[in-house]
């Protein structure tokens, strides 16, 4: 065999164990179809982080309202730190929320899907707006009036296709106790034994 053969050879014999090796890999897992209080859990689970950090940074405000009135000159950037880490931390609970309402390991009701997508969207813009926010100074942050576009006209619709009856912050509630109660249970449960003989007293 010539030289030119070798390497036509060599190259044809690389590509077919190619081809072997790539027919080895493991199938992509088939995405999860939830049910309906499957969903409803799920989509509690991306959405309360985003409640609870809106309630602190509106506690945030609050004071940061409180320290303008006493004058300009008290509204320091010290004073403005605390209020831009709490609406940073929206735009990221926005951010993972939508993440997950719109990961494709599962499947949504069909009937809900579509308006999971619209507060995808009305997240992500949710966003980059705490992003922007969060750079103001004290007055530019009181004055800021924030676009709440569809946001809760798009949550009171996914509710209502999951079958989340009741008032959001409740629900929320309930959903944060239950995650205590599960992490309490988790916490109690003993050591797996490892095996290894205990040490004689």
């Amino acid at each position: 065999m010539t030289l030119a053969g070798r390497r036509i050879a060599a190259v044809a014999a690389a590509g077919a164990v190619a081809l072997l090796l790539s027919g080895c890999g493991s199938p992509e897992p088939e995405p999860q179809k939830l049910t309906l209080s499957e969903a409803g859990i799920h989509y509690l689970s991306a959405v309360c982080p985003v409640n609870g950090a809106w309630d602190r940074a509106d506690v945030e405000l609050d004071r940061l309202r409180l320290v303008l009135a006493r004058g300009a000159a008290a509204a320091g950037k010290a004073e403005v730190v605390p209020f831009s880490e709490a609406i940073g931390e929206v735009g990221a609970a926005s951010t993972r929320a939508a993440e997950e309402l719109g990961t494709t390991a599962i499947v949504w009701p069909k009937a809900a899907a579509p308006i999971i997508d619209a507060v995808r969207d009305s997240l992500a813009a949710d966003a980059a707006q705490a992003k922007r926010v969060a750079k103001l100074d004290a007055a530019a942050a009181i004055a800021y009036r924030w676009d709440p576009g569809d946001a809760a006209a798009s949550d009171t619709r996914a509710r209502a296709a999951l079958g989340l009856t009741g008032e959001p912050q409740a629900a929320c509630a309930q959903w944060r106790a239950e995650q205590q109660k599960k992490s309490k249970s988790k916490s109690s449960e003993p050591a797996p034994s490892t095996g290894a003989p205990k040490e004689q007293q």
